[in-house]
This record gives structure tokens, C-alpha cells and sequence, in this order.
């Protein structure tokens, strides 16, 4: 082999250090460039993260009044009672109103316990054809609605008396509620 010359070294020493300066690039400067745009990544991120908690924060207000709206429709779609004896007694007074307006002689009414949620009423009364059906129609027009469950209907007079039109009749009716603020 034959010995380089002056400039062949000089030409060997400069990609020798254009090797060594980009080494020091590629392996120390590098990483922090990188750890720099990384941080601006996150630091985006961030900040849109912060401007959607914002308008998350700024439609709160909004929120609140929509949240009192369906709280008071609910109240429109179930009874609002502190607990569910309460709950249950209102319900027995409104269908035992139902009764009095259909024109029946009411021989007992109580507030039967139910589960969580729900109140129940169990009535007993004595009442003609025309007042049962007009007892339905007036009970399936409550607002807020009620489950009337069990209808029991005797007619042990038309046994001794083909002419009578009375009628013994006890109906278990339940509705749902919430409880009141």
C-alpha cells in the first residue's frame, strides 16, 4: 500500500470529524431535541385539555338548569314523598278520591308496604257496574300514573237478588316515587 498523501489525510481527517460531530449529534443532542418537541407535544395536550375543562366549567350553569328541568319533569312522572310510608299514605288518598268521585261506599283503605321506590294502597268498597268502570277510567287518568295490580271483583248479591247491580271490589294499585329534596 502506498502512504496517503497530504491531502488524502486531510480529506480522511475531515470526514473523521464530520463522523465524530455528527456522532455527538446523533447521540447527546439528539435526545434532548427530541425530549424538547416531546414536551411541546405535551404541552398541547395539555392545553387542550385545560380549554375543554373550561367549557366544561362554562356550560356547569347550563348543566344545572337542565338537570333542575328533568328533576322537575321527574316529578311530573312519579310521586315526590320524603320516604316510602309517605309515599304509599298520598297514594292511598288518591285513590281512595278516585273512589269517593265514582260515587263508592269505601269499607276499608290502607297504605300497604312496598319495596324500595314503589307505594302501595289497597282499597275495599261497595259499588254498582257504572261506578267500577267509571273508577278505571278516572284511575288511569292520575297523573302521575299508577299500576292498579289486583282487581278483585265479587258480586255475591246478584246470588239472592238477579236484579242487584252491586258490587264488592278491592284493588291493589302501587306507583313509583322519588324521594323529595
Amino acid at each position: 500500500m502506498r502512504p496517503l498523501s497530504a491531502r488524502e489525510r486531510k480529506l480522511i481527517a475531515v470526514l473523521i470529524l464530520v463522523l465524530a460531530v455528527s456522532l455527538v449529534l446523533a447521540i447527546l443532542i439528539g435526545p434532548i431535541v427530541g425530549g424538547f418537541s416531546d414536551r411541546t407535544a405535551r404541552a398541547e395536550a395539555l392545553i387542550q385539555t385545560f380549554h375543554a375543562g373550561e367549557q366544561r366549567i362554562a356550560s356547569l350553569g347550563a348543566l344545572q338548569a337542565e338537570a333542575e328541568r328533568q328533576s322537575d319533569q321527574m316529578k311530573g312522572l312519579f310521586m315526590a314523598a320524603p320516604d316510602a310510608g309517605e309515599a304509599s299514605e298520598a297514594l292511598r288518598e288518591r285513590v281512595e278520591t278516585a273512589f269517593q268521585e265514582a260515587g263508592a261506599d269505601i269499607k276499608a283503605s290502607e297504605a300497604v308496604p312496598a319495596e324500595d321506590g314503589w307505594a302501595r294502597t289497597a282499597i275495599d268498597a261497595r259499588m254498582s257496574h257504572v261506578q267500577l268502570a267509571g273508577l278505571l277510567a278516572r284511575l288511569n287518568a292520575l297523573k302521575p300514573a299508577l299500576a292498579v295490580e289486583t282487581v278483585t271483583v265479587i258480586a255475591d248479591d246478584a246470588l239472592t237478588n238477579y236484579k242487584s247491580d252491586l258490587l264488592d271490589v278491592r284493588l291493589e294499585a302501587s306507583a313509583p316515587f322519588v324521594p323529595a329534596r
